[in-house]
């Protein structure tokens, strides 16, 4: 208790005891006692002789000048002034935060965020990956503005978008609007978009870049569109209904053999009747663009169907793919044999249940060489056949689809196709009778 604080002004508020002062707030300031000794370098002589006068003690000399704390307080005690010199401290310089405190508690209150988020996400263990790095690099933090009831309200709000996902071609704005209530929640650049990406991100095993090509790709990954006319699908003598708009497009560019891209906006207004009249058909679909060039030059309106999902598909590709595996079409996939490829044939055939086109072991090893570009990345093993994979980490050399045009392009020519299945059915005839 301060019992005499004009008395204690007099003694302690003197410029020339302005950096003790300061010294003994800084201890306090950092969660230290006031113990021991407080060494003053480069006194003034000014200084000096006012601590000593304080202390009662004769002139001293040397440098640095060093302070007994403990006859500090007992001076200050016997005279009347005060009780502690922690308190004549905080009644010359003011209120002192216990920054070591203060860190301690701010420290706790974010780990208790942590262990709240994680108990309430038992039902998104993919993510737990994301959590735990958002928190190791403070990424959290840094989006928060460190205020921990606002990165609370942030990651609730994160694991809500989460559970929605994914979605068939809902736009982001959509999205927003009904997971947050604000139809700009998820633009780029906000708080929650880029927790969400890295999210999403982190379960692709891939890097979120500040590019709007990478935010694109990772929502479309997902099944959310941030634009409706970018990144459409490449096809190539898909037919559809002539009573319906894309069918009259797909058939006016089949008739001529010419690839055409067809929209999000597009084939979210469209329905199992544009393909319904062709749901026995087969589809292939192929991982890169070239494909369909070939097919194109060499080939024209003769080249059965073909779809190009253009890498990793997008929202317009996945829209097609799912309109038409309701519709009941068969769809046949083909694409590059190394880690990459790998993991978007696994995509397709869990969600679309496509069937895998020249992408056996057997496949692989009749196709690969020596000189082929070396496999990159974390292996993955193909859900179709146990032993490409095997196979492939064995050779170390990857299959890209240029190399094996010349059977991609034979299987796609529709004479070819026609004359397999005639051959089909009649071997089934004759193991029938």
């Amino acid at each position: 208790m301060i019992h005499d604080r004009d008395r204690l002004q007099q003694a302690l508020g003197k410029a020339t005891l302005a950096r003790l002062i300061q010294g003994m707030a800084a201890r306090l300031r950092f969660g230290q006692s006031l113990g021991g000794t407080l060494t003053l370098p480069g006194v003034s002589a000014e200084e000096r002789s006012a601590i000593d006068h304080f202390l009662g003690r004769r002139p001293s000399s040397g440098t640095p000048l060093v302070v007994r704390l403990a006859e500090m307080e007992r001076i200050l005690c016997e005279s009347g002034m005060c009780d502690s010199l922690v308190e004549a401290v905080q009644a010359i310089a003011g209120p002192i935060e216990d920054q070591r405190r203060a860190r301690d508690s701010a420290s706790q209150r974010w780990t208790n965020l942590f262990s709240s988020i994680e108990a309430a996400m038992a039902d998104l263990p993919q993510y737990r990956g994301w959590l735990a790095r958002i928190r190791s690099t403070g990424l959290l933090k840094k989006y928060s503005g460190e205020d921990c009831i606002f990165a609370d309200i942030l990651l609730r709000q994160a694991l809500f978008v989460l559970r929605q996902l994914p979605q068939s071609a809902v736009p982001l704005a959509e999205l927003a609007t009904r997971t947050t209530g604000d139809s700009h929640a998820l633009d780029a650049g906000k708080p929650l978009s880029t927790l969400c990406l890295l999210a999403i991100a982190h379960q692709q095993g891939l890097k979120l870049s500040r590019s709007a090509d990478c935010r694109r790709q990772l929502w479309d990954f997902v099944g959310v569109v941030v634009d409706e006319l970018s990144a459409p699908v490449l096809v190539l003598n898909l037919r559809g209904s002539a009573s319906t708009l894309i069918g009259q497009l797909l058939n006016l560019m089949a008739d001529s053999g010419e690839p055409c891209h067809l929209t999000v906006r597009q084939l979210r207004r469209a329905d199992e009747r544009v393909f319904g009249e062709w749901n026995s058909r087969t589809v292939s679909v192929c991982e890169n663009p070239s494909v369909i060039a070939a097919a194109a030059q060499r080939l024209g309106p003769r080249s059965l169907p073909l779809i190009c999902t253009a890498g990793q598909p997008a929202s317009a590709a996945q829209l097609l793919l799912d309109l038409l595996c309701r519709t009941g079409c068969r769809l046949r996939y083909h694409g590059d044999l190394d880690p990459p490829g790998i993991a978007i044939a696994n995509m397709l055939m869990q969600r679309f249940a496509v069937d895998p086109w020249r992408m056996s072991a057997a496949d692989y090893v009749s196709a690969v060489s020596t000189t082929g570009p070396s496999l990159r990345g974390c292996a993955l093993d193909a859900i179709w056949d146990d032993q490409l994979s095997s196979q492939m980490h064995s050779r170390g050399k990857a299959v890209l689809e240029e190399s094996v045009l010349g059977l991609l392009i034979g299987d796609l020519e529709r004479g070819s196709e026609e004359q397999k299945t005639a051959l089909r059915t009649v071997v089934g005839e004759l193991k029938g009778s």
